[in-house]
């Protein structure tokens, strides 16, 4: 894979905004006013002296680059030529109380972007630098995306490795180390004790694990990725098997469900079958009560009409009315409001009719077998054969 440079893109998001028309800016200033980065990649400020005596020798070839951010101003580039002008300040050489530099106003996403481009890509880096340099150049991606909108085509992953030189697979073990691992195997990985492999399988392990292989390796014992590897895997087929012994256990319980939904719905198949069938034969007992009122109607209505005639004939006063004169009566009333009665009162009503009939006739008995006088009364003018 080709090496990408993040220059490309910062110089295409300049030259959208019109900055690269103005470029860097010289400016001069005191090279104590200027900061320097806050994390610098791997720059090392050692030869400071030697630098400060060529200086004075023969002069400082290229000007350290700065950004101006809110006021302020940062080094991208050149924090050993900036160190040794303040030295050479400090051994009291005025002249360097001002000293040339060019600068360009950007954004702190920018700053960090072009801070990375100036020394980040460019110098051989440990595992641990590399692995901090993924996580700052992600963060300022993303951050300039957001805040300067920023454009970036593709993935971000394959962007990163791109600018890096690495591959994407050792990009995201980075990010994994970045993401997973716990502070004292970072700390490890910072000393050099272990590398990104070993680095890399132990962030899989829970954070008390990681810990224990941190103290392992800090106390000096050689602990190899390989031991860590096999560590991961076999946590793995154990977490695998647990997985799949729950799997099994959720299937159980899911059939177990389903075989209580199966009972259930034929209970509820067999309740409605009966209900069914009740409500079938409530049906026909309906439809034989129906044909037998028909059939017998019209000869009940002529028997009442003939008692409601007779018991309209007398001139007894109500008073002296028996059982037999009431129900008449009562049957005369009814039969007046016959065309208001449903089908459902009809059989009420002859089930009182034949249960008054029943008791009339019994009362009728009972005074002929005690001999009471006027027994007959209104039954031998009007006899229960009669009705």
């Amino acid at each position: 894979m080709a090496k990408f440079g993040i220059n490309d893109i910062l110089n295409a998001k300049a030259k959208e905004s019109g900055a690269r028309a103005a470029g860097y800016q010289e400016i001069y200033l005191d090279p104590r006013e200027v900061r320097d980065a806050p994390e610098n990649t791997h720059q090392k400020l050692e030869g400071i002296e030697e630098l400060a005596d060529s200086f004075l020798t023969v002069g400082q070839e290229q000007p350290t680059v700065l950004a101006r951010i809110k006021g302020e101003y940062y080094i991208i580039d050149g924090h050993r030529r900036n160190a040794a002008n303040i030295l050479n300040l400090e051994r009291g050489h005025q002249e360097y109380e001002k000293v040339l530099y060019r600068c360009m106003d950007m954004s702190e996403a920018m700053y960090e972007l072009r801070l990375l481009a100036g020394n980040g890509y460019t110098q051989p880096l440990t595992a641990y630098e590399k692995t901090r340099l993924v996580e700052r150049t992600k963060a300022a991606l993303i951050r300039a995306k957001e805040e300067d909108g920023l454009e970036i085509q593709g993935k971000m992953r394959d962007l990163i490795a791109a600018m890096m030189g690495e591959s994407p697979t050792n990009v995201a073990r980075m990010e994994s180390i970045n993401n997973n691992a716990a502070p004292e195997v970072k700390e490890q990985l910072k000393n050099g004790s272990i590398g990104i492999t070993a680095a890399y399988e132990a962030a899989k392990l829970p954070p008390e694990e990681q810990k224990a292989i941190a103290d392992k390796v800090a106390s000096g014992e050689d602990v190899r990725a390989k031991e860590i590897a096999a560590k991961v895997a076999e946590k793995t087929a154990a977490k695998a098997a647990e997985e799949a012994e729950r799997a099994k256990e959720d299937c159980e319980k899911q059939q177990e469900e389903s075989e209580k939904e199966i009972e259930k719905a034929e209970r509820k198949r067999q309740e409605a079958e009966e209900k069914a069938e009740e409500a079938e034969l409530a049906a026909r007992h309906a439809k034989v009560l129906r044909e037998w009122v028909r059939e017998s109607v019209s000869a009940a209505t002529k028997a009442a009409a003939d008692a409601v005639l007779r018991v309209s004939d007398m001139d007894t006063p109500q008073q002296d009315w028996g059982n037999i004169e009431w129900v008449v009566f009562a049957a005369r009333e009814i039969m007046q409001r016959a065309d208001k009665v449903s089908e459902d009162d009809m059989y009420l009503l002859h089930e009182i009719m034949l249960r008054c009939q029943w008791n009339a006739e019994v009362d009728r008995l009972e005074a002929l077998e005690v001999g009471k006088p006027g027994s007959e009364g209104m039954g031998g003018q009007m006899g229960i054969e009669d009705y």
